[in-house]
């Protein structure tokens, strides 16, 4: 534990993680899952103790992306903030990095987005 003066915070990341979205703005998009690659990275309060209630928990990360992906988003860019803006409505929660990827966006190589939201 810190000294007294001192914050201490933690980062938790949750990487490669996959989910097949409704998601795009062309035609032969709608309706029709895709996948979406998804890097979240959060700095947190840390937990001073072994509880989970006092933890992020990972598998919330992945929940709250399932249901975003389950509905129709035209952007990446906007998926990539409304996950970023759910996960800021933890307390534990100070900031938030959403690296996004379509890998099926593109014959060759992969397309995406990154979004930060930190509170002021």
């Amino acid at each position: 534990m810190p000294s007294a003066g001192l914050s201490l915070r933690t980062r938790v990341f949750v990487e490669g993680l996959e989910v097949q979205a409704l998601i795009g703005v062309l035609g032969h998009e709608q309706g029709k899952a895709q996948p979406l690659l998804l890097d979240v990275e959060l700095e947190v309060t840390s937990p001073s103790s072994d509880d989970l209630s006092q933890a992020l928990d990972y598998r919330a990360v992945a929940q709250i992306a399932q249901e975003l992906a389950a509905r129709q988003t035209g952007l990446v860019e906007i998926f990539a903030q409304r996950l970023a803006v759910r996960l800021m409505g933890s307390a534990l929660v100070h900031s938030v990095r959403v690296r996004l990827r379509k890998p099926d966006a593109l014959a060759q190589g992969t397309a995406g987005t990154e979004v930060t939201l930190s509170r002021s």
